[in-house]
């Protein structure tokens, strides 16, 4: 997906430790931003070493986002899956 965007909010960068699946610890990169297509606003998440790395962007020009979306299923307490979008973004310049 490639879409032309403001930003409307960056998030802070957040780091988190974890264990990886061969026992060794590892540290997960991600931030938070929240854009607009101008009639869609919506949250988009950057991770790895392009979060760790990122520098505020400017928020007064277009950028352009380029991402894709993934979907997860999840049951509420009423015992209903629901499903719920994600969106991470690959390349924003």
């Amino acid at each position: 997906m490639e879409k032309l965007v403001r930003i409307v909010e960056q998030k802070a960068h957040v780091a988190r430790n974890y264990t990886a699946q061969d026992g060794t610890q590892k540290t997960f990169h991600s931030m938070g931003f929240i854009l607009t297509d101008g009639l869609d606003e919506f949250y988009a998440e950057m991770t790895g070493d392009m979060a760790r790395d990122c520098q505020p962007y400017n928020k007064d020009v277009v950028h352009v986002m380029q991402g894709y979306i993934k979907q997860r299923s999840f049951q509420d307490k009423n015992g209903n899956i629901r499903y719920e979008n994600q969106i991470y973004i690959t390349k924003m310049i």
